[in-house]
């Protein structure tokens, strides 16, 4: 699923403002004043989110869930993208491929049983559930040594996606977070990749 152009323009607006050097702290501060509340007690956030919107309202709590979370940690990572040989990949930058290293540190550390439990209750998680999940779990990715930045544009593709019936996004994480979990200490980790068409 690709972004419309009012969703792009909603996550390059957040982007702006936490951009190096000219960080908006009061606008930060607006957003992370949403962690944890219903779009509805977010009043301090609408400013930042109504303008963009979609004329159809079930996803609102998508983008209010998503600029609460940006407020509170502010880092992107871009997709990269490659090619080789004629055959053209974007790597992309998901929940799962952010919290790999959270659970599977280089050794000599031992696999975090505990992290890997979070990650698992976050891919179970209902839609209902879901902000308070992303929660705790971009806390972790702020709180790690270092700290593990998101892809935002993918993150907003993916929260519309997470009431899919075949569960995509839930696999794709999946998939991203066990890829190459063994290997973590090499450095030639498998990211998640996407074929461009």
């Amino acid at each position: 699923m690709n972004l419309d152009e009012q969703q792009n323009s909603f996550v390059g607006h957040l982007l702006s403002l936490a951009e190096e050097g000219r960080e908006d702290r009061g606008a930060l501060a607006d957003l992370r004043s949403g962690l944890g509340k219903s779009p509805g007690e977010m009043a301090r956030v609408h400013k930042y989110v109504v303008p963009y919107l979609p004329s159809e309202r079930y996803n609102d709590r998508w983008f209010y869930i998503l600029a609460s979370l940006f407020g509170f940690h502010p880092k992107h990572k871009k997709p990269v993208y490659h090619e080789n040989n004629g055959k053209k990949w974007t790597e992309v930058w998901t929940v799962g491929r952010a919290f790999r290293p959270l659970a599977f540190p280089p050794p000599p550390e031992p696999k975090k049983q505990s992290m890997e439990a979070r990650f698992v209750a976050l891919l179970n998680a209902h839609p209902d559930d879901l902000a308070d999940h992303l929660r705790h779990t971009v806390s972790l990715l702020k709180s790690s040594d270092p700290p593990q930045p998101l892809d935002w544009f993918q993150l907003l593709r993916d929260l519309l996606q997470w009431d899919h019936p075949e569960r995509r996004v839930q696999l794709r994480w999946a998939r991203d977070f066990y890829a190459g979990a063994s290997t973590m200490a090499t450095s030639s980790e498998t990211p998640n990749q996407e074929e461009e068409q």
